[in-house]
């Protein structure tokens, strides 16, 4: 058994993905937005740091396994799902003790994403508080993202999976990947 990380850009499908994954794995699902966001309020004051706060992520998700190893008297394996983790600061982790993917979107028309966001996502979710114009932006933003983690995952052979065109299949590859290697 290892820990799983699922990480890639916002509005991925990585919270899906690791409920599913818990539901049959058995892992305990941490999401680590609310962690990242302390990091900036803490480290980064004013300014947000996507590079230092994907190390300072690394480094808890080692924190939190490390403890966990030493602690418990039965052993638990954890889902982590995070948003802008970078696959350079992942390489170090024990291939031994993770399996580590990525999600992202980098083949969709950004008014595509948009509309998809305000379709599906639910109304008490963070996206449905922003104007149109804003979410837009931040899509324009992730594609990026995506873009970069996707290169990244090929200079360092870790695995990129692409949700722009059907989702569902996605999701569907991403737990046999996992299920594969666990």
């Amino acid at each position: 058994m290892k820990h799983i990380i699922i990480a890639g850009a916002p509005r991925s499908g990585k919270t899906t993905i690791s409920r599913e994954l818990t539901a049959f794995s058995g892992c305990v699902h941490y999401r680590l937005d609310s962690i990242k966001r302390a990091v900036f309020e803490i480290f980064c004051p004013g300014k947000k740091d996507w590079h230092f706060a994907s190390k300072m992520t690394v480094k808890i998700i080692q924190k939190l396994v490390d403890d966990n190893n030493q602690e418990s008297v039965r052993k638990e394996y954890f889902i982590f799902d995070t948003p802008h983790l970078y696959p350079e600061d992942v390489v170090e982790l024990n291939p031994e003790e993770f399996i580590v993917v990525f999600v992202g979107y980098t083949d969709i028309d950004v008014s595509e994403k948009v509309e998809s966001i305000l379709k599906y996502d639910a109304e008490t979710c963070w996206t449905q508080k922003l104007s149109k114009e804003k979410l837009t932006s931040l899509v324009e933003g992730n594609i990026r993202f995506s873009k970069e983690i996707k290169e990244q995952c090929e200079k360092y052979n870790l695995p990129y999976f692409d949700v722009s065109t059907d989702p569902l299949r996605v999701l569907n590859d991403v737990k046999r990947f996992v299920k594969a290697n666990l």
